[in-house]
């Protein structure tokens, strides 16, 4: 499965380097940590209001900051085993003093996303101008997070959030935003779709028909892609 290892830190730098789209160099400066800090309070103090679409923004803005934070953090433990830099490390401290602290998974041994963030704005407000891309973030963050080596034995993954899970990749396969990656969302999907098949929640014909279309898409959209061959590699029917 290293396969699956290097399509992790992919990702992760894509993440990290859209991140850096909007800093002047590759770590994290004073003028960075400081500001990250104040977007992260201006949200806290937002997510107060009573107007629900406000608090559903300002639980979607921090949990997209955390989310560059984190993937610089990763990037970080990635490439020299662990958070550097003095700027990065006293962003650490300050996060966990003002009630941000990042988690880090003892297993897979990287800071893990904070769904709960988007799953709250969400429920507050389905239908804003960035719910999908919060669904976005919550389906592929909950999959990297989920697993260390094989992605069909999740760590931690409910019948319940799997039913979730499929029906936000489904519904992020009819939406076209620069945002959203749709490689990504097609690869994430045809694996939930195996999961589903191993856990009984769909039948084997009707997931592997998901299955196969889904593959056959990324072959034909996405042709230098590595995804397929790592879907090929993953599904016991040929």
């Amino acid at each position: 499965m290293n396969g699956l290892k290097s399509l992790r830190c992919f990702a992760l730098a894509i993440g990290v380097l859209c991140s850096f789209q909007s800093l002047a160099h590759e770590s994290i400066t004073t003028e960075a940590r400081k500001n990250y800090l104040a977007k992260l309070q201006e949200s806290h103090q937002q997510a107060a209001n009573p107007s629900a679409a406000v608090k559903a923004k300002a639980l979607y803005q921090t949990g997209a900051t955390l989310e560059e934070i984190r993937d610089l953090f990763n990037q970080d433990i990635i490439s020299h085993g662990a958070v550097k830099g003095l700027e990065s490390t006293l962003l650490l401290s300050e996060l966990a003093r003002a009630g941000f602290k990042m988690e880090m998974s003892p297993k897979i041994g990287l800071y893990l996303s904070q769904l709960h963030y988007y799953r709250d704005a969400l429920k507050l407000d389905s239908k804003a101008s960035y719910a999908d891309h919060a669904r976005y973030l919550l389906l592929k963050n909950h999959f990297y997070d989920s697993f260390t080596d094989n992605p069909l034995a999740p760590l931690s993954q409910s019948r319940d959030e799997l039913n979730e899970l499929i029906d936000i990749g489904e519904r992020l396969l009819k939406v076209k935003e620069s945002n959203i990656n749709a490689e990504e969302v097609k690869f994430i999907l045809a694996i939930h779709y195996l999961q589903a098949i191993q856990q009984q929640l769909i039948g084997k014909d009707e997931g592997q028909k998901k299955f196969k279309k889904l593959l056959a898409e990324l072959r034909k959209d996405y042709p230098q892609s590595l995804k397929p061959l790592t879907l090929e590699a993953l599904n016991p029917t040929p």
